[in-house]
């Protein structure tokens, strides 16, 4: 919920729909943060230290690393602690990189992501994005 409202909050003041004082209101009353602690995070978030999308990018990596949690260990190739581990030994790097390293693969060629890790995206009508 706490990341959710993140998003919300920088993308509506980026967007200029939402000025400090309301995104501390919507911390506090729908996240429940206390006042000084949502006043704290709403002057880091336009000080300009982070991007508008920086919220966003975060949660992105977040779902990445949980579907190849999935898929590495709830299969059963790797334990809960290797995973971790594994993931940890690789550093900062793109999210399909360690997936190939985690999988004994070479790493993917430069360029665009090949690898849909929330499956194939639709379109409005279910046709599928392009790639």
């Amino acid at each position: 919920m706490h990341r959710c409202a993140r998003i919300i909050v920088t993308l509506s003041f980026h967007l200029g729909q939402m000025t400090p004082a309301k995104m501390v209101d919507f911390l506090n009353q729908r996240v429940g943060l206390e006042r000084d602690g949502a006043t704290g995070e709403v002057r880091r978030y336009i000080a300009g230290a982070y991007g508008p999308l920086y919220q966003c990018a975060y949660m992105l990596g977040g779902l990445q690393l949980r579907a190849l949690h999935h898929e590495m260990v709830g299969n059963g190739s790797m334990s809960n602690r290797a995973f971790h581990d594994a993931v940890l030994r690789q550093g900062s790097i793109p999210i399909e990189m360690v997936r190939a390293a985690l999988q004994g693969e070479k790493p993917p060629h430069a360029g665009p992501s090949t690898w849909r890790f929330y499956g194939d995206v639709k379109a409005k009508g279910g046709t599928p994005c392009p790639r």
